[in-house]
């Protein structure tokens, strides 16, 4: 079952990678980050880390990483999504592998990133574990995953089944299109005051609501992961759009050391 979700997750993604960005997003790929990614960055990691983004998609993350000096890795399970990343960050190494079973060494990462990732996979928690399992004793393991108290939750459980569905027939595809399509770009141009574009809005929709896989977790979840993994909470975030961010440190207490 989770061999077959997983070549749905990847043909899903190789089909329709969720990239939203604009070229001039990524001349200014900084101010495209999440806050809490960004303030990650600029507070615990140091040029020259050797950092890898598991599941980067795109790029966003990846081109971000780079251009602040880090010593760069990224995977995905699209070849798609890092055909479109390797463009754009060509100083990185890219490598097209599942996040289930991470093809390194324990603990041979400054840093791990997993922004958006673990909730499209076909076992969360193993993600989980994996990705702890390439954090060096005092590296950092930043994570977004979706809340499970977010309205998203809702949305996913009701319309994604349908929408799913409709997907899989070329009939249904077509009344996507037409129907379901225009309105979510409709209330995305009013939420972003006329900023969302319409491939933009596509994007977010396939990645959202057509997506194979989306699980939704508590900040007590992910927290009682981290500790069966050896890693302690220093900095948590509970709303950056439909996710919550977690910043762990593996090794050491509440605060990093001296």
């Amino acid at each position: 079952m989770i061999g077959n979700l997983q070549e749905r997750t990847r043909a899903h993604y190789n089909r329709a990678p969720f990239d939203f960005m604009t070229q001039a997003n990524v001349e200014s790929i900084r101010e495209l980050q999440p806050t809490p990614f960004r303030d990650f960055v600029d507070h615990y990691l140091k040029p020259g880390a050797r950092v890898i983004d598991v599941g980067c998609g795109p790029g966003r993350g990846t081109i971000f990483l780079a251009r602040e000096g880090m010593d760069t890795f990224s995977i995905d399970l699209s070849v798609e999504s890092i055909d479109l990343a390797k463009r754009r960050a060509p100083e990185s190494r890219f490598v097209c592998a599942s996040n289930l079973q991470l093809p390194f060494g324990d603990g041979c990462f400054d840093a791990v990133v997993s922004d958006g990732v673990i909730h499209h996979t076909p076992d969360p928690r193993r993600s989980f574990a994996e990705n702890a399992r390439l954090v060096k004793d005092g590296g950092y393991l930043y994570v977004g995953v979706y809340r499970r108290e977010r309205y998203y939750y809702y949305i996913y459980k009701y319309l994604g089944g349908p929408t799913r569905w409709l997907e899989h027939r070329l009939w249904g595809r077509a009344l996507i299109y037409v129907t379901l399509l225009p309105l979510y770009y409709f209330a995305h141009l009013i939420k972003s005051r006329g900023k969302r574009t319409w491939r933009g809005a596509k994007n977010f929709f396939y990645d959202y609501i057509v997506t194979p896989q989306a699980t939704f977790h508590t900040k007590e979840e992910i927290c009682d992961w981290a500790r069966t993994e050896g890693l302690s909470l220093l900095a948590y975030e509970e709303n950056v759009g439909n996710v919550h961010a977690f910043i762990f440190r593996k090794g050491y207490g509440e605060s990093p050391p001296e």
